[in-house]
């Protein structure tokens, strides 16, 4: 049984409770399908940031344009379908990013070795109209493995992760362009 996530909607001058999964949430270019991890990270992560900047830490972050993969013709959905058969998993305490131009991530996955391996290949997706993801990567140290490392980007390599991705899309048959948007 999982228990469902909440959000608040105001109506005149009452605060009601209504179930995330009752209805997708709006994003930058309309309603759609934005995973419910997603739009959690997406309404607490702010508060997070905000406290954690007090201590010289973050919890939201500028994508690194040298991060870009490519993108990739196909609507969220079906590519977080494609992730999932490269064996990538959510990333559930990555950052949200934010494009140069505005957008947000649209969600973070992670793929490695085992769950304990060292080093993790970290995804980063944004959504580019209703039907194409612009896609980012950088090989990095494993959260789960070496949190503090991972959080301060000890071993962080954009080239790597960015080759990585590349080539796992491309041994999946999944075309993409390499035109930064």
């Amino acid at each position: 049984m999982s228990i469902p996530l909440y959000k608040y909607m105001k109506i005149t001058d009452t605060v009601i409770f209504q179930p995330l999964s009752s209805r997708p949430m709006a994003t930058e270019h309309g309603e759609g399908e934005i995973d419910r991890l997603t739009q959690l990270r997406r309404r607490t992560y702010p508060t997070v940031h905000r406290i954690a900047q007090r201590i010289g830490g973050y919890a939201q972050c500028t994508m690194d344009p040298s991060e870009y993969v490519g993108t990739v013709d196909q609507t969220l959905g079906s590519f977080r379908s494609e992730l999932r058969q490269m064996e990538f998993r959510r990333g559930p305490t990555a950052a949200i990013k934010r494009h140069s131009d505005g957008r947000q991530s649209a969600g973070s996955w992670v793929r490695r070795r085992s769950l304990w391996a060292d080093k993790q290949l970290h995804v980063t997706v944004f959504r580019n109209g209703t039907d194409r993801i612009d896609t980012y990567a950088h090989w990095e140290d494993s959260w789960i493995r070496h949190p503090i490392r991972h959080y301060q980007s000890h071993n962080w390599d954009t080239v790597s992760g960015v080759k990585m991705m590349r080539s796992l899309l491309t041994g999946r048959g999944v075309p993409f362009v390499q035109t930064p948007p």
